[in-house]
Formats: structure tokens, C-alpha cells, sequence
């Protein structure tokens, strides 16, 4: 396999950004404490300050998000807090950020944990959604880009560790309590919509004695954001010439738009209980449950039949004579390349198909866990972890479709996008038309992820020269992961060939703000559409997909042993490990008639972590390892199947024969702690990937209408080199005679020469490899005031932006920013705004690698919140 090295090369605007972090240190002088008064540092500023002890006291590369610092960053879940620290980028779906990509490396290899331990998903893989995770919930996260062998293999780009409250150890507020309002700006245009959402809150840390205390937390919200959207289906492959003039191209299958009208509840519970049952023993039990619902009323305009040829020769842009010009000329065209990026179809005798849908679906997750911690023997501690973790999820998506005809509009994929038609043009009064029965769609799935662990560690201390303490354990695992896909249609109680007759008003049409569009047929809800045409929703009459079916068994064996060291080299202290982490990884695909491909494979994982203390305030970091991160668990499915939405078809496939990512890495790290509650660190970091999973053509296909489509599937390839660098700076700006301003800021640089393996002719760049990422912000912490305006840059990169892994997109480069201002009324109550996505950034992707090749445009909007918070 061939790879095309890309050149090194650094934006303008990222170097100046890096030269400036780097350059603002030499005017800071390193501060001493004499002198000085007791300051009491409150805030996000004090959560800045927690966040630095924890990254100089660890034993690895890392970074940090105390609880306030989570709960000053203007976020709704974990996620938008994660994406803030160096290096860590995320997709936005449907308005807030997902799942997230460590250095360049995306979701499949970043390993996701709640308190140590690897936790279920209601994604098809092994990623974490950390929307999921309502940031009331989270006291602390944790990201190791360091290995080790007491980590918990399969995060080769890092480690992302929520960790819950130790009641014990708490010393903050006994109770908390927050009540909040959302509302959401671009759901302002779409009418019978409410965007104002609601978020509550509450916390209970109670210490019932010395040994003996429980943390309770619970959080509840509805999130409102309905948004516009507009989505192309990918260009047909046969050229012809469009106009008549000689111009030879291609037009795309399809064009869509789509407006999203959702109602998003999230609700968790957490729930700790802390017993030191006796000077040597510690017994902790922990439950966190999440859940999220989602009820997605669609409204639909597709301006499908559009590829050359669709259906025959009487359909779209037909060529009958076979002389190679369309037999209906189009008109204002506007090539990229040989793709008409925008247009005009005239005499255009495909259809426009208004559909009434809705996407419901239901995940829930709980994460359970019951650890023994024994220090009661001279220099041995014992720990002992039970954990179980499960998580569900359902979804359907239903609809209704019914069809227009005109011969005349246009459309426009670049920049913002647009479906128009001419004055007159019945698609502009789409309510108005007459409609006929055309088809229905129901289809959804039901999964179900159970993991159960047992983890083993024990530690002894030691005083033999450098040699500190030596540990080992073991960590044994099962998990069963299933999808069951159903589906079924309705039929009419009347002819399917007579016209539906809707109750007066109940059809309306309207337009957005966000883009030009002909207008969106509407509907109360596809429910009562349903209950009109069909008399209700046959759910009851749905039936397995076999071809869709698939279940994946895999037995995780681990057992590790490590070293510790501690101790000078010449003139300078030190602290180290290293040690080796065997696995044995056993897995079983499965399809519906419980026939099963069987695979295993074993690695050992050494690694070793150097920590050099130059002086009291600069530390030099070094760690070299072998990491793996296991194949994903939908991409280990038994099986292929066809999806076919008329001329966009395409076809999966799964591959239970995949061996795991394995990466050979090494990372040194130079942080300079030069003041009071203040960083500066460059980190540089080379892995060398082999056996990558990417999607590659597996076979073809050949839909109803002759057309020839590709079927994808993962395998392992050859791989490559990931290298990068992090730069952090953080600092209260003393200097000033204002006291209370600081600036957050950071800047990742990263290449591959890694692709992936499709579009055969021109592969993409890997997976959520964001050349330039960077972070800024300006705070400002005092008088009880607690402000951060902040910015977040990252440079496109190859997405996966829906459930099938094969279908990867190019992200485009997106600057986000975000306020947030809070006042502390007293001790006791604290009042909150914020605003999301301050620029109204929108979210656009593209397909193929062919920045003329649109996939998405989602105009999200801003977003406000204000909340209250009471603690005592």
C-alpha cells in the first residue's frame, strides 16, 4: 500500500499563536512567597490552579479538569469541557460537541473510563458519547497520552478517565443546588416550536462520622435545539454534457434539506458511598446512571432523481437519443472541476419529495463498581475492584413520503447552501399541492452492551536503593454487544391511488432564516400524519433485518507487573516506572442463526515513564511504549447489508478477523511551573501505527435501476507515523494593576503520513487528524465576578460522522467561541450566563476528499443559558 507523505508546514496564523505563548514567558519572572499575603483563590481561577497540581504531581503526561473548572466552562455535558485542553478536538452532532480525538488520533482509539474502569457504550463501537455525561455529574477528568502498565489497554492516542466524588475526602459545599434556563436562537423561525429549554440540578455530600459518608447527585435537563440543515447525497459517475455547450460534468444524486426539531432530555444520577471500615480497610461503592432521550420531528425537502441517468431514460437528466446531451439543458452552471457545484434544471422531470419524519431514540447507560482498598499488612496495599457496566439504547426513525413535480430550480452547494425555485413554481406553496400516497420508511434498532470486570492490584513498598515499590495485577473482562435491526411499512385502509385528504390547516409550509430554501412542508408531528394515512403506527408488525443483525463476544485476559523508582541522577531527582502489560484478547462474531467466527490474538505492552525534576519549578517528562487499541466492536460484525435510499445506495460490511491497532510510541514533555498558578509546557510526541483498520471496497452491488455501487469494509493495512506537538501557557496576568485577569491557552501541531484507504483513487488523510488545533482564554476572576471568553480553532479533518464507519466525511475547519459570566452573590448563591457558539459557527462537511462534494451544512446557532446556583 501507498502513502503520500505530506509536507511539514505550519499555518501563519498557528505560529504566531505558538511563538506568543512561548515568547509572553520571557517577560515573567518566577515569583517566590515572600512577602506575599494569603490569597484565597476562588473560581475558575482556583480551578486553573487544581488543574496544574494534578498534572505536577502525576507520574505520567496528562491533563486535568477540576470540578469548578468544569462547571465554569460554559457546557452542557463533559464534552465541551473536554475539547478545551491541549490537543483534544470533537465533533459537534446536532449542536454539541461528541466524541473526541486525542492528537490527531480519532474515537477508535481513545479509550474511555469512568473511575478506572472501562464502561459500556450505546454507540456501535468502543467510543464513549460524552454528551451522555451531564458535567454535574463529573468531578474531575483525567487524559493520559502516557502509557502505563496499570492502565487499561486500548488507548493509543490516550485515556479518558470521569471520575466521580470521594465523599470522604470532600471539602467543599454539603449541598448544591442549580436551576437553569436554555434557549436556543435558530430554532426562532420554525413555527408551533418552543426553544426554551430548562436544567436542574442537585448535589448532597453528607460525612455521617469520621468513617462513614455518601455523596448523592442527581441532574435533569431538556435541551432545545432545533436547527436547519442542507445534505447532498454524492455525484452520480456518468458525464454528460449539461447544457449543450460542451460543458462535460456530473450532477449529485440528490439534494436535501432538512430541519431538525428536537427535544433532548438527559438525565444522571450519581451515587457514592465511602467506608473506612477500619484504619487499614477502605470500602467504596459507586453507581452513575445516565440517560438520554431524543424526540426528532423532521421536516424534508429532497430533490432526488437528479444523477445522470437515475431511472431509465425518462427520469431526471435523461439522455434518450444517446447523443450525450441531457435532453433538457441546464442552466447557470457552475463547475468545480467536473461537478456542478450549482445550477438550474429546466424541463427536469424527476420528483421533489417532501418527507414528514421523526427520529426517536433512547439511550441509557449505569456504570457500577465495588473496590476494596487493604493497607493492613507492613508496606502492602491490596485493592480489589468489582465492576459492572451496561448500557441500551433504541431508536426508530419513521417516514412519510409524499411527492411534487416541477420542472423548474436551482440549487447551490458552496458556501452557504440553497434549494430556490422561480416565482410562481408550485414548490413554493407546497401545502397547497395535491398529494398521493407514496411509501413509507420504518426502520430502527435496538442494542444492548454488558461488561462485566474484576481487577486485581497489589503494591509493595520498598526501600532497596532506588527501587521504591513494585506492583502487579491482573484485570479479567466479558462483553456481549448486540444490534437487532427491524423494520416494516403501512398500508393505506383506502386505494393507494387516491389522494390524501388532510384536514384544513393542518398542511403549512415556512422558510428559514439560515439559508434560502423552497419552503419546508410541515405537520404538527409525523405521528398524527401517521394516525391521517394509516390509521397509527404498526410497530407491532416490524420484522428482524437479518443482513443488519450482528453480536460480538469478547473475553478480555490482562495481568501486568510494574516498577517503581525514585531517587538523583547526578545532582537531580527523579521519580520512574516501568513495566509490561500482557493481554489476551478472544472474540466471537456472531450472526442471527448463532453461527459465530472466532478470533484471538495476544500482545505484550512494555512501557516506562521518566520523571526529571530540573528544579523546583521545571520538570522534563519521558515515556516510551507499545500500545494497542482493540478493533471496534461493529467493525468485528459477522455479515454485510445494503442501504438503499433510491440512487444513494451503499453497502457495509463487517470483518471479525481484524487485528487490533498497535502503535510503538514515545513522548517527552517539558513543563515549567514559573509562577504562582501558572504553566508553561511543550510536549513532542512520534507513534508508529501498524495494522490500521481502514474501510476499503470488499465487493459491489447492483441496484434496481443497473447502477453499480461499492460495498465497504474494515481491514488492517500497513499504517505510518503520527508526530506532533502541544504547547500550554497559562497565567493570572499580575502585572496588570487589575488584578484578577489571566489568560488559558494552548496549541497542537500534528501529521501523518497515514490515509485512509478510500476513495481508492484520492484516500483521505486518517481519521480525525486536525493538523492545527489551538485554545484561548481570556478570564477574569475577582470581586466575586467570574468571566472567560474563549476561542477554540481546529483545521479540517476526515470525520465519521454517522454510525456506518465506512462513511467518512472532511470536516471543515471551524473557530468557535463561547462567554461565560458568573456572579457570586454571596457564599452561599451564585447566578450564571452563558452563550454557545457566540459566531453562530456552522458545522459543514464534505465527502469523497472533494471539498465540492457537500455531505452537510448544519446551522446550529447560538445557544444561551442562565442558571442559578444555591450551595450551603
Amino acid at each position: 500500500m501507498k502513502y503520500r507523505i505530506p509536507e511539514t508546514h505550519i499555518s501563519k496564523a498557528s505560529l504566531l499563536l505558538a511563538l506568543g505563548l512561548l515568547g509572553g514567558i520571557s517577560g515573567v519572572q518566577a515569583q517566590t512567597a515572600d512577602g506575599l499575603e494569603e490569597v484565597v483563590v476562588t473560581g475558575m481561577r482556583a480551578s486553573l490552579e487544581k488543574a496544574i497540581a494534578v498534572k505536577q504531581q502525576s507520574t505520567k503526561v496528562m491533563e486535568a479538569l477540576a470540578m469548578d473548572d468544569i462547571n465554569a466552562t460554559p457546557a452542557v455535558t463533559i464534552a465541551e469541557a473536554l475539547v478545551r485542553l491541549p490537543g483534544i478536538n470533537g465533533s459537534r452532532d446536532r449542536g454539541n460537541e461528541s466524541q473526541a480525538a486525542i492528537r490527531g488520533l480519532g474515537p477508535r482509539m481513545v479509550l474511555g473510563t469512568v473511575n478506572g474502569r472501562e464502561v459500556a457504550s450505546p454507540e456501535p463501537g468502543r467510543a464513549i458519547r460524552y454528551e451522555q455525561y451531564p458535567s454535574e455529574l463529573v468531578s474531575a477528568a483525567e487524559v493520559y497520552k502516557t502509557q502505563s502498565a496499570d492502565l487499561v489497554e486500548g488507548g493509543i492516542a490516550g485515556t479518558i478517565n470521569l471520575k466521580t466524588i470521594s465523599p470522604l475526602s470532600h471539602t467543599g459545599p454539603t449541598a448544591t443546588v442549580r436551576v437553569g434556563l436554555q434557549h436556543n436562537e435558530s430554532a426562532e423561525d420554525i413555527p408551533g416550536y418552543d426553544p426554551l429549554g430548562n436544567r436542574i440540578s442537585g448535589a448532597f455530600v453528607h460525612q455521617f462520622s469520621d468513617t462513614f459518608a455518601v455523596a448523592i447527585g442527581a441532574s435533569t435537563q431538556t435541551q432545545k435545539n432545533a436547527y436547519g440543515s442542507m445534505q447532498g447525497w454524492g455525484y452520480s459517475n456518468d458525464a454528460l454534457d449539461l447544457d449543450g455547450k460542451g460543458t462535460i460534468g456530473t450532477t449529485p444524486w440528490g439534494i436535501a434539506g432538512e430541519v431538525k426539531k428536537l427535544d433532548t432530555d438527559r438525565d444522571g444520577v450519581m451515587t457514592t458511598f465511602e467506608w473506612q471500615a477500619t484504619d487499614a480497610l477502605n470500602v467504596k461503592y459507586d453507581v452513575l446512571y445516565t440517560k438520554f432521550a431524543m424526540d426528532e420531528q423532521q421536516n424534508q425537502t429532497w430533490a432526488q432523481d437528479i444523477g445522470t441517468p437515475p431511472r431509465g431514460e425518462s427520469w431526471g437528466l435523461g439522455d434518450a437519443n444517446g447523443d450525450g446531451v441531457v435532453d433538457n439543458p441546464m442552466t447557470n452552471l457552475v463547475m468545480q472541476g467536473n461537478r456542478v457545484v450549482a445550477g438550474t434544471f429546466n424541463g427536469w422531470e424527476g420528483t421533489m419529495r417532501h418527507v414528514i419524519s421523526a427520529y426517536n431514540q433512547e439511550n441509557s447507560g449505569i456504570t457500577q463498581g465495588l473496590k476494596f482498598s487493604h493497607t493492613g499488612f507492613d508496606n502492602w496495599q491490596i485493592d480489589v475492584d468489582l465492576s459492572s457496566s451496561t448500557a441500551e439504547r433504541k431508536n426508530y426513525w419513521n417516514a412519510i413520503y409524499l411527492d411534487q413535480y416541477a420542472e423548474t430550480w436551482s440549487f447551490d452547494t458552496r458556501g452557504t447552501p440553497s434549494i430556490t425555485a422561480p416565482a410562481g413554481s408550485p414548490l413554493l406553496t407546497p401545502e397547497k399541492a395535491s398529494y398521493n400516497w407514496i411509501g413509507n420508511v420504518n426502520e430502527g434498532s435496538t442494542l444492548e452492551d454488558d461488561l462485566k470486570s474484576a481487577q486485581f492490584d497489589i503494591k509493595r513498598d520498598l526501600d532497596a536503593g532506588h527501587l521504591r515499590a513494585v506492583s502487579f495485577g491482573a484485570r479479567t473482562a466479558d462483553r456481549e454487544k448486540e444490534v437487532i435491526w427491524t423494520d416494516f411499512t403501512m398500508e393505506r385502509s383506502v386505494d393507494n391511488g387516491t389522494a390524501v385528504v388532510f384536514p384544513e390547516g393542518f398542511l403549512s409550509s415556512y422558510t428559514l432564516g439560515a439559508f434560502d430554501t423552497i419552503p419546508f412542508l410541515n405537520a404538527p408531528s409525523y405521528a398524527q400524519t401517521a394516525d391521517i394515512i394509516y390509521g397509527g403506527i404498526a410497530y407491532n408488525t416490524a420484522d428482524v433485518d437479518e443482513e443488519r443483525y450482528w453480536k460480538v463476544d469478547e473475553r478480555n485476559d490482562a495481568a501486568y507487573v510494574k516498577l517503581d523508582f525514585e531517587g538523583q541522577i547526578g545532582s537531580l531527582d527523579y521519580n520512574a516506572n516501568i513495566g509490561v502489560r500482557q493481554v489476551e484478547i478472544n472474540t466471537k462474531s456472531y450472526s442471527l442463526d448463532g453461527q459465530y467466527i472466532e478470533n484471538d490474538y495476544s500482545k505484550a505492552l512494555p512501557s516506562a515513564n521518566l520523571n526529571l525534576d530540573l528544579d523546583d519549578t521545571r520538570k522534563l517528562r519521558i515515556g516510551i511504549a507499545q500500545a494497542i487499541s482493540r478493533p471496534p466492536l461493529d467493525e468485528l460484525r459477522a455479515g454485510q447489508y445494503i442501504s438503499a435510499i433510491d440512487n444513494g445506495s451503499s453497502g457495509g460490511a463487517g470483518n471479525p478477523l481484524l487485528d487490533p491497532f498497535t502503535s510503538d510510541q514515545v513522548d517527552v514533555s517539558y513543563e515549567w511551573y514559573f509562577a504562582p498558578e501558572s504553566l508553561a509546557a511543550l510536549s513532542l510526541y512520534y507513534k508508529d501505527i501498524d495494522n490500521y483498520i481502514g474501510n476499503a471496497v470488499v465487493g459491489t452491488f447492483q441496484n434496481e435501476n443497473g447502477v453499480d455501487f461499492d460495498i465497504y469494509g474494515p481491514v488492517n493495512g500497513n499504517g505510518g507515523y503520527v508526530r506532533g506537538l502541544e504547547v500550554t501557557f497559562q497565567m493570572p496576568f499580575e502585572f496588570l494593576p487589575v488584578e484578577g485577569f489571566g489568560i488559558y491557552s494552548n496549541y497542537a501541531f500534528a501529521e501523518s503520513n497515514i490515509e485512509e484507504f478510500a476513495p481508492s483513487d484520492n484516500p483521505l488523510p486518517m481519521a480525525g487528524l486536525a493538523r492545527d488545533t489551538a485554545t484561548l482564554d481570556l478570564w477574569y476572576s475577582n470581586y466575586g465576578i467570574d468571566a472567560r471568553l474563549g476561542w477554540k480553532y481546529h483545521s479540517a479533518y476526515t470525520s465519521a460522522f454517522t454510525w456506518d464507519s465506512y462513511d467518512l466525511t472532511t470536516l471543515d475547519a471551524e473557530l468557535g467561541v463561547g462567554f461565560s459570566l458568573a456572579y457570586e452573590i454571596n457564599e452561599n448563591y451564585n447566578v450564571r450566563f452563558q452563550v454557545f457558539n457566540l459566531t453562530n459557527e456552522p458545522l459543514r462537511l464534505t465527502q469523497n476528499n472533494e471539498s465540492a462534494n457537500l455531505k452537510r451544512f448544519d446551522d446550529y446557532g447560538r445557544s444561551y443559558l442562565i442558571d442559578f446556583t444555591w450551595k450551603l
